[in-house]
């Protein structure tokens, strides 16, 4: 600026000038040369340390005690100094491009003054007129157990909140869904706006529970009962697998209650891994009849007194133990 300019040249307003004056002379100036709207960059950092200094009661009061003695403060905006100039430096918390980037965003910068109310036919105009993605929308689907291990498909009718048309699509459900696993269908969600993308359309699967197999992502686990004789005498035993066939188990004699078995690739589809499957786990659960005949009492209770085993040698050598 010129060195005999100050701050109220600068706005172009009188030393008596009102805070609405000063208010209305740099939202005059500001929307001129502020670089957004292709003014000049530097003039606005004029227009703005002036307007920093005069709305703010304590500074302006500061500022009017030095033009009293002769100063220009301001005068070079902090330049080389110099006969008949004085540098007044003014504190705005930063420095100018995260001073642009508030007014941007809308805090002010400036002693809270809005900008927003200044650019709104200018570079908020060019903002609200930027073509928006619109936003995703939601829905779910119920699938039973055998659907989600095998895959399906749903027709869909959903409503586009913006328009209130319905549209129809077809869910293509991936053999190997999870209960809460997301589809997301591109393109297919609420409208842009000023020739912005639609938004998606995300559905979120809700599988049932199966009675017999219980899902671990791709895996599936399952409990198998034997009777006491198999667990003791071994037996061989056809067990389902989720894919609708059966695999042979052979279980060994003396197997233990809570014994699990493994079989690789005969789990579930793996919807991460295209081609793959998970394991199947089958848990041994030996059930103890509670109704007996009197030959079957008989039985048993000759086998209990000819048994010489000692079942509980280490708990009880860890009672002698105390």
């Amino acid at each position: 600026m010129a060195t005999n300019q100050n701050y109220y040249d600068i706005l172009g307003v009188k030393r008596d000038a009102s805070d609405d004056d000063i208010k209305r002379a740099f939202r005059k100036l500001a929307a001129k040369y502020h670089p957004d709207a292709g003014g000049d960059e530097q003039k606005f950092k004029e227009v703005s340390e002036a307007y920093t200094t005069l709305s703010d009661p304590k500074k302006r009061r500061e500022y009017d005690q030095m033009l009293m003695f002769g100063g220009i403060p301001g005068a070079d905006f902090g330049g080389s100094g110099g006969r008949g100039r004085y540098s007044y430096t003014t504190n705005v918390g930063g420095d100018w491009s995260d001073i642009f980037n508030n007014m941007r965003g809308g805090d002010g910068g400036f002693g809270g003054f809005d900008f927003s109310s200044i650019f709104g036919g200018a570079a908020g105009a060019r903002a609200a007129n930027r073509p928006t993605k619109g936003s995703d929308l939601t829905m779910s689907v119920d699938v039973s157990a055998e659907e989600a291990f095998r895959g399906a498909t749903r027709k869909a009718t959903y409503r586009v909140p913006s328009t209130g048309e319905e549209q129809t699509l077809t869910i293509k459900i991936p053999a190997g869904a999870v209960d809460g696993g997301k589809l997301r269908y591109r393109g297919r969600g609420e409208y842009g706006t000023n020739g912005g993308d639609r938004g998606d359309l995300v559905i979120t699967t809700h599988v049932a529970e199966h009675p017999v197999f219980k899902r671990d992502g791709a895996d599936v686990r399952m409990e198998l009962p034997l009777s006491i004789y198999e667990a003791t005498l071994g037996a061989t035993v056809d067990v389902p697998t989720p894919d609708g066939t059966e695999v042979r188990l052979k279980v060994p004699a003396g197997t233990q209650d809570g014994k699990t078995f493994r079989f690789r690739d005969l789990g579930a589809p793996n919807v991460k891994r295209k081609g793959s499957r998970g394991a199947l786990f089958v848990t041994v659960r030996v059930k103890v009849p509670t109704m007996l005949s009197k030959k079957e009492r008989d039985a048993l209770a000759a086998l209990r007194d000819a048994d010489t085993r000692d079942y509980r040698e280490e708990v009880m050598r860890y009672g002698a133990r105390r």
